[in-house]
């Protein structure tokens, strides 16, 4: 009895003190990318950085007032080659003759596999590269190519966020053929501006703070200007792309409502040279 009294002594002086413990677990956890309204990540995630801007650029993209609407013919071709790859294996298994007697259907079944395999694995190293999503025009006008392909670019060990936009001359199945995205990085001690206007730059220091939350909303207007202008200057028509909500030269690093006013721009990351423009 005298040790079991120790025991719940010590449990209980214990107890309290494995608690904040727990709730940094927590709190760290929630720095993950978690779809809430308030976008945060570690800083130096990189892939987890990357796979936010992206889909907040896909988000802008594929509004409900925006003109374009998903391509989605590649993708369908590249299930319809993984499916029918993978139905090799099921025809090795119902073929209804045990080893030896089956090898030339095993064989034919492997190079099958390894075709299929090969395509998919040519279509993501030559053709689509760096591409995010590809687009098509709701409605097909004289002047307008049959869509987009927006790609970007985020080196490792690098700061410099790429975003660019090619046309599709004739649609996803003909991306083999269509303008290759080609990055241009900026050379160290560089501005990030760039006359191109078929990509832009942003450092990732101007698009999250050193909590790792992410501007997401300020992020998405500086991108429906970035199309607009490129619609602008490609098609002459940039009604495909909401006019931002407000004035598109607010750098990202500014300071809104919820901001806590650190910083010399409210959030302590320097102003993008670039949202100027815009």
């Amino acid at each position: 009895p005298a040790h079991a009294l120790q025991l719940r002594v010590v449990c209980a002086r214990v107890g309290p003190e494995r608690q904040p413990m727990a709730e940094s677990s927590s709190s760290s956890s929630t720095r993950q990318y978690t779809g809430d309204e308030t976008k945060k990540t570690v800083l130096g995630d990189g892939i987890t950085m990357k796979r936010m801007i992206d889909d907040a650029i896909i988000g802008v993209l594929l509004e409900d007032d925006s003109d374009f609407v998903e391509d989605v013919a590649l993708s369908n071709f590249k299930l319809v080659v993984g499916f029918a790859s993978v139905g090799a294996s099921v025809v090795s298994h119902v073929y209804p003759a045990a080893f030896p007697k089956n090898w030339h259907v095993l064989l034919l079944c492997c190079l099958w596999y390894f075709i299929g395999s090969g395509i998919l694995q040519l279509l993501l190293s030559f053709v689509e590269l760096e591409s995010i999503v590809l687009l098509r025009y709701k409605e097909k006008r004289d002047r307008r190519p049959y869509g987009l392909n927006v790609s970007t670019h985020f080196p490792r060990y690098q700061d410099v966020f790429t975003l660019g936009v090619t046309p599709l001359p004739s649609g996803s199945l003909g991306l083999v053929s269509a303008p290759k995205f080609k990055p241009e990085q900026p050379e160290e001690g560089e501005p990030l501006a760039s006359d191109d206007h078929t990509q832009v730059h942003w450092s990732v220091a101007e698009l999250f703070d050193e909590r790792g939350v992410f501007y997401e909303e300020k992020f998405q207007r500086l991108v429906r200007a970035f199309v607009k202008k490129y619609l602008l200057a490609t098609v002459g028509d940039a009604e495909e792309v909401a006019t931002p909500r407000s004035s598109s030269s607010e750098s990202l690093g500014e300071s809104s409502g919820d901001d806590d006013g650190e910083g010399k721009n409210g959030n302590g990351v320097r102003r993008n040279k670039d949202a100027r423009k815009y």
